[in-house]
């Protein structure tokens, strides 16, 4: 895609249909611009200039206007893919993802850290989690440890978003002393997020000692919140401590925000799902019916909530409210923080949980051709139409897709 200096004369020449004499002089000769063409000589400005002169003097001979000049000459392979990666950057309306990987390639040492950030970045405004997980990986080996704090930061969060736990704790777990000597609130973020995946691979008591250590150093109230919430979590459904978690919760409720509310109310029916105790779960689910008339959160949260009271209405053995509120979640507007193998999964269940009549499985096959439209998956595809308990609707998904 890009050319050296030495390969554009070759380039040119061929453009133009010059020979190598034709570019030559009493300042050059034919045999050693043959040279600089094949890399035995390197291109410097003066023999630039030079080259330049003779071939805006043959262009003009062949009433040709264009014009050649030593900055285009001279420019290299990383010089212009860093033109084009900038370019990108700022106008994503431009974006191509192939392209962006080709001119990442060309560039080394700082420029190569520097893109490797900054492409992490662009990637995730853009909501392309795993695109940005891919830069931001990059970047990680490319800096020193700790040397870009934020670059751990960011991939703990996609880690989350991917429910790639694991990651985070390798990632974190040899840093987590200096981060928490070294008082900052990125620091505080980065030891929530590695606390939260301690729990999320059943490292439960290591999970407790970081989320305390927290508590005693950090300010910030939303962050002491969500400590506080897993907390609660944890001595609820990993401790058998519902008293203790029902305390937190309560505290907690009266001095918290409305999206803090309404994580505590989800919290409330995942807490539920799991124990089927110490939470009166008819009145919860009412709780965040009425609530949900007056507040509106974000897709990624909504889509949440829509699950929890669907499964909940399921244990309620109330299906129709429970089919609901599963087709009212994949019915949310596209976010990429909801991913779509989490949507082709619910799909999956929808048809092993309930005995759907022709409309009802018309709507999901209906959203079904919407996620495969965005992501051809043909083993899910496959399993889909396995699942599917009504041969003439196999036969018609079938056709369609033409698998």
């Amino acid at each position: 895609m890009f050319l050296t200096p030495e390969e554009k004369i070759v380039y040119l020449r061929k453009k133009y249909d010059l020979t190598q004499n034709d570019l030559s002089s009493i300042e050059i000769k034919r045999q050693f611009i043959g040279m600089i063409e094949i890399g035995k000589r390197g291109l410097t400005k003066n023999t630039a200039e030079i080259i330049c002169k003779n071939f805006n003097l043959a262009l003009k001979n062949k009433n040709i206007n264009d014009e050649i000049t030593v900055e285009f000459l001279l420019e290299t392979k990383e010089e212009q893919a860093l033109k084009k990666l900038s370019k990108m950057i700022k106008n994503d309306e431009t974006r191509n993802d192939l392209e962006i990987d080709i001119y990442f390639s060309e560039l080394k040492g700082n420029n190569q850290k520097k893109f490797a950030v900054l492409l992490g970045e662009f990637y995730s405004k853009l909501k392309e989690i795993k695109l940005s997980k891919k830069y931001f990986e990059i970047a990680l080996f490319l800096y020193k440890p700790l040397e870009n704090i934020d670059i751990i930061l960011q991939l703990t969060r996609i880690y989350y978003y991917l429910d790639q736990f694991k990651e985070t704790v390798d990632l974190v777990k040899n840093y987590a002393f200096s981060l928490l000597k070294n008082s900052n609130e990125i620091n505080f973020r980065i030891l929530y997020n590695y606390a939260y995946s301690l729990y999320k691979t059943n490292k439960f008591e290591e999970s407790i000692d970081v989320f305390n250590k927290l508590l005693k150093i950090t300010k910030d109230n939303d962050l002491v919140f969500k400590i506080k919430n897993m907390l609660a979590i944890i001595y609820y459904s990993k401790l058998g401590k519902i008293r203790k978690a029902l305390n937190i919760y309560t505290s907690l409720f009266e001095v918290s925000s409305n999206e803090n509310k309404l994580v505590i109310y989800g919290n409330y029916l995942e807490l539920w799902l799991l124990a089927k105790k110490g939470i009166d779960v008819e009145q919860t689910i009412l709780d965040i019916q009425n609530f949900l008339k007056n507040y509106e959160t974000t897709p990624d949260h909504l889509f949440k909530i829509y699950i929890l009271l669907a499964k909940s209405y399921y244990e309620l053995n109330q299906q129709k409210y429970s089919y609901y509120y599963y087709m009212e979640a994949l019915k949310i507007p596209d976010n990429k923080f909801i991913l779509i193998e989490k949507k082709y999964q619910i799909l999956l269940e929808l048809l092993d949980l309930f005995m759907l009549i022709d409309d009802e499985l018309d709507s999901i096959i209906d959203i079904f051709y919407i996620l495969f439209k965005e992501e051809k998956d043909y083993k899910t595809a496959l399993s889909f139409i396995k699942k599917i308990k009504k041969q003439n609707k196999q036969l018609e998904v079938l056709t369609k897709l033409n698998v």
